[in-house]
């Protein structure tokens, strides 16, 4: 209701014969919640019959139904209930739509209790061009790495290919091979620690559905992430001939600067494996990005993947701040902020660079910028 605004009259959770099971009203002083659940019952009746049909059928996911006084929303919260928006007639469905999916999900997830469930629904954000462009031009004058910032990351890709095995194995430590499936996108949290970099990257990880009645919202989801796995089964062709779709859609609404893995899952089913290694490398060298097998269920790379991801995203900021330093002149009459961490982080990047020096010039180079870093460090620049 915070998200979604006074459009929002109500919100209802009901079992697929009507029954309700819990009910919020924006103003439950000046409407009494009994005779509005009465009223919506009677006025519902022959669409929940529908939804009870389309729920045997496997064929239900959401809808909608206007009247003169309300707009509704129905949409599955699990195999045995719906979730209902009752919304003022003039609401634009489409922008509600992104969040009933998600409150859905949350509330399915509930109602199964296996796993813990933030009351957290994060803003989504809806944009033109304009906007896209504007939020580009702020994205290259943001600020380098902060372990205090929260890097969104989405695991996309076909429905069943593992994308909601891995993210919780990777949050949670756990597998399950009965998951259920994801209702428009699922969020969690996870901080992936570097100590001996002393520095950690937060990820907030979104695990969309990737079924085709969630299409439409997709682009709503992958709004502003920083990195993204894109998972295909490798037992599965389609899947992997779907990549480059994900592949397109994501791109166009991420941010610039967008880090992407490959993964090919379920490696733990090596004798049912129809797309090869060596496949699945020429694609991710064909699109410019990384390439992993892994497997949810046994954990082999899945950490990898999400710690490679994070130090590529600690890299990109230090080559941010290292071309800032480079292109103007420290002297004594300039003056630069650069905080302790930063400063250790490319200390750190130049000396690894020395073991990949070739030439002697390369060398001179890289011991010319750690003196530099070692002025700075001194002068207090």
């Amino acid at each position: 209701m915070q998200e979604v605004g006074e459009h929002l009259i109500s919100i209802l959770v009901v079992g697929q014969d009507g029954l309700v099971v819990d009910i919020l009203t924006r103003d439950s002083g000046k409407i009494d919640e009994k005779k509005f659940v009465g009223a919506f019952s009677s006025l519902a009746e022959l669409v929940l019959k529908k939804i009870t049909l389309d729920f045997d059928l496997g064929t239900f996911g959401a809808g909608t139904f206007d009247t003169d006084r309300y707009r509704f929303i129905f949409c599955e919260a699990g195999v045995e209930h719906v979730m209902v928006s009752i919304l003022h007639p003039k609401a634009l469905v489409d922008e509600i739509f992104p969040y009933t999916y998600l409150t859905a999900d949350k509330v399915a997830r509930i109602i199964d209790g296996e796993l813990p469930v933030s009351p957290v629904i994060p803003k989504i954000i809806r944009e033109n061009e304009m906007e896209r462009i504007k939020r580009k031009m702020e994205y290259y004058q943001s600020k380098p790495h902060s372990p205090e910032y929260v890097y969104k990351l989405s695991i996309i890709g076909d429905r069943g290919v593992g994308k909601t095995s891995m993210a919780q194995r990777y949050v949670h430590g756990i597998f399950q091979a009965d998951y259920k499936a994801t209702i428009g996108t699922f969020i969690s949290k996870k901080e992936c620690k570097f100590d001996e970099l002393k520095t950690a990257v937060r990820f907030m990880i979104w695990d969309l559905a990737g079924q085709n009645q969630f299409q439409r919202l997709w682009p709503d989801y992958l709004t502003d992430s920083r990195a993204g796995i894109i998972v295909y089964d490798i037992s599965n062709r389609e899947s992997f001939e779907n990549v480059k779709k994900w592949y397109d859609i994501i791109t166009k609404v991420a941010y610039p600067s967008l880090i992407l893995v490959i993964a090919g899952n379920k490696i733990d089913l090596e004798d049912s494996r129809v797309i090869s290694k060596d496949e699945g490398m020429e694609l991710a060298i064909e699109l410019g990005i990384y390439y992993m097998e892994t497997s949810a269920k046994t954990n082999e790379n899945i950490d990898d993947v999400f710690e490679w991801i994070a130090l590529q995203i600690i890299n990109k900021n230090i080559e941010m701040l290292k071309d800032t330093l480079l292109d103007k002149r420290v002297e004594d009459s300039s003056k630069y902020i650069i905080s302790g961490p930063e400063l250790k982080l490319l200390n750190h990047h130049f000396t690894k660079q020395l073991d990949y020096c070739i030439g002697t010039k390369d060398t001179k180079d890289i011991i010319k910028y750690l003196d530099m870093l070692k002025t700075i460090e001194k002068n207090k620049f």
